[in-house]
């Protein structure tokens, strides 16, 4: 099978629809306002909004039952540094949600939320 048809077989729609568009700007207004307050706990909270606003978006475009999933089928679509700095950004958002006592640096944070950002600019989303 070509390239061009596994890719095409990935994608489920071609646009991200006005619902999605609109609940991620909501949600991203809320992760500005998080990153503000610079606290252990708002931080975490960003990024888990960020993770799941970029998530709500992908979904619209690429089949998967998880964020893996989708990330996987999503792959050709970002550049190989884009898209590996997106599953590092999701591997982080993972750590904090599922290892107790994990508490990366702010800076760590602050980028994994930048990262997450540039995916949503890339499906074409504005935040």
């Amino acid at each position: 099978m070509c390239l061009f048809n596994l890719f095409k077989k990935s994608i489920k729609r071609k646009i991200i629809t006005v619902e999605t568009r609109e609940k991620v700007q909501r949600d991203w207004k809320n992760v500005e306002i998080l990153l503000s307050q610079k606290g252990p706990s708002q931080l975490r909270q960003a990024l888990i909004t960020a993770d799941k606003s970029l998530d709500n978006a992908l979904k619209d475009i690429f089949d998967g039952e998880t964020m893996g999933e989708r990330l996987k089928n999503a792959e050709s679509f970002f550049e190989r540094d884009q898209y590996n700095r997106i599953w590092e950004a999701h591997k982080v958002r993972n750590n904090l949600v599922h290892e107790s006592g994990y508490e990366p640096p702010y800076f760590v944070v602050t980028k994994a939320v930048q990262d997450l950002k540039e995916g949503l600019e890339k499906l074409g989303v504005r935040v």
